[in-house]
């Protein structure tokens, strides 16, 4: 943990971000976090998550951008060193939970617990009061079991509302509770909101979580698949085969050799011309330590209020997980002001890397200068979408990316439109154009679906067109593909 209450720069492995810290740093962490008042999202992630980031486009962005990720996982804290530096050690969330509860009631912070069945969090809540007498319960709330574009959102939310927790404890099972979070942190006042899966279950009794013993020795997995097999067998037989296929990957990555790419060395011309399309150009050298990664990354934020940023990866002969975390986190910092920064010329190595791990198009890797005029190009032209009415249509230009994030703008425009034309009744049909369209998530399906029904119930046609990519793969993994993308 860094001075300044900041968290390690991540370490990625397989794709994922983990943040390096130990249970003790966690709890400080939050602690801080709920002091600063601003919202933040805790992940705790182990091999399942990994394994669904992989055909889950959303999860793993979700999981690249959350505040706090927590290696859950024996697997992923054994294979740390092959990716660069090593793990402190797992931190589950399972034992964080209860930490955090007594954290929070010599802190006088308050809880909520959100989910489980009917009264398993009411009592896992009881049972921490009665350990903890001063620990403040805000609230417990089990929602009906129905899909996470299909819950009661706005009543949950006003139940969040009233009771102003400090700490949201997200028991939904994953990876629903972790896309519910993303969903609405940025606009709750909840400063910090964990997903912690069958914690309030093996709090309250309802499971029972294996013998000291066996968690000791790493045999926590057999303990759950032999309590639940009906359930569990299936999917850690998953996670079983996904990590023996991507180990495999990424051994016979590590061990090709180091040839140099063909893209073209950026001369001072080229870089005259980054200037004119406001992008700034800088020569990746790897990086020692976490300190050189911690100042690299300020370095590369402040430079990126002035453009979007390229980073010339052509001399780097591979990228450790360190060094993945501290380009991911540059990424990051660019996306939050409206830039991007973009990789060019990956060694062939390095690129088989991006793309196995399903980093390459997040970092929007390059091997010619022309590429990189599209992305900054579409990215002016198309960050924001856009709104046309002709001959009774209305035409929705979605933007680059439509998320939690993002939504907000787009919507006040589109909605502003659809509205004044519906009441006019000048409207016939509505057209949403996704070509430019690269990511989105549930919030963006939770509007896209709004819109469909409201048009359905005024009897006004609408189709999506021209999702492709990462974004249909969202559409998919969601289920929704059949009802927004008939024709």
């Amino acid at each position: 943990m860094q001075k300044d209450g900041s968290v390690p720069v991540p370490l990625v492995i397989y794709g994922v971000p983990f943040h390096n810290v130990t249970f003790g740093e966690a709890i400080d962490w939050v602690v801080d976090r709920i002091r600063s008042g601003r919202p933040a999202n805790i992940a705790t992630a182990n091999l399942d998550f990994v394994t669904r980031a992989w055909s889950d486009p959303e999860l793993q962005r979700i999981l690249i951008d959350a505040d706090l990720v927590l290696a859950d996982g024996f697997p992923i804290v054994k294979l740390a060193p092959f990716f660069g530096p090593g793990l402190k050690g797992r931190v589950t969330g399972s034992d964080l939970t209860p930490m955090l509860a007594e954290r929070a009631a010599t802190e006088g912070f308050s809880l909520f617990g959100l989910g489980s069945a009917e009264g398993v969090a009411e009592e896992a809540m009881r049972i921490l009061k009665e350990r903890h007498p001063e620990l403040k319960v805000a609230g417990v709330y089990s929602p009906p079991y129905s899909s996470l574009l299909e819950m009661d959102h706005e009543g949950i939310l006003a139940r969040l509302e009233q009771a102003r927790p400090d700490i949201l404890f997200v028991a939904l099972g994953a990876p629903k509770q972790e896309k519910f979070i993303s969903m609405h942190v940025r606009n709750w006042k909840i400063p910090v909101a964990m997903g912690i899966g069958a914690s309030l279950d093996f709090l309250a009794g309802e499971q029972k979580r294996a013998p000291l013993w066996m968690r000791r020795i790493h045999l926590e997995w057999f303990w759950r698949i032999c309590c639940n097999p009906r359930r569990l067998f299936r999917r850690y037989i998953e996670n079983v085969r996904f990590l023996f296929s991507a180990s495999r990957k990424m051994i016979s990555i590590h061990y090709m050799p180091d040839r140099p790419g063909t893209a073209p060395l950026l001369d001072e011309a080229d870089e005259r011309q980054l200037e004119q399309w406001n992008v700034k150009l800088e020569r990746f050298r790897g990086l020692k330590d976490e300190a050189d990664a911690h100042e690299f990354i300020d370095r590369m934020a402040r430079l990126a209020v002035a453009g979007s940023l390229l980073m010339d990866v052509h001399t780097v002969p591979w990228l450790n997980s360190l060094e993945l975390g501290a380009l991911m986190e540059v990424n990051k910092a660019c996306r939050r002001i409206g830039r991007r920064m973009i990789l060019y010329a990956p060694r062939p190595k390095v690129r088989q890397l991006l793309d196995t791990c399903r980093l390459y198009d997040y970092f929007h890797a390059v091997v010619r200068l022309e590429e990189v005029e599209r992305i900054v190009n579409k990215l002016a032209l198309h960050g924001h979408g856009g709104t046309a009415f002709r001959e009774e249509t209305l035409t929705l230009e979605l933007p680059v990316e439509l998320t939690a994030a993002t939504l907000p703008d787009f919507r006040k425009e589109a909605d502003l439109l659809y509205k004044e034309l519906q009441t006019e009744g000048m409207l016939k049909s509505v057209r949403i154009d996704a070509a430019q369209l690269d990511f989105i998530d549930s919030s963006g399906l939770g509007y896209l679906i709004s819109l469909k029904k409201a048009a359905m119930d005024k009897g006004i046609p609408l189709s999506i067109d021209h999702v492709s990519g990462k974004a249909r793969r969202v559409f998919e993994v969601a289920r929704v593909d059949k009802v927004l993308l008939q024709t």
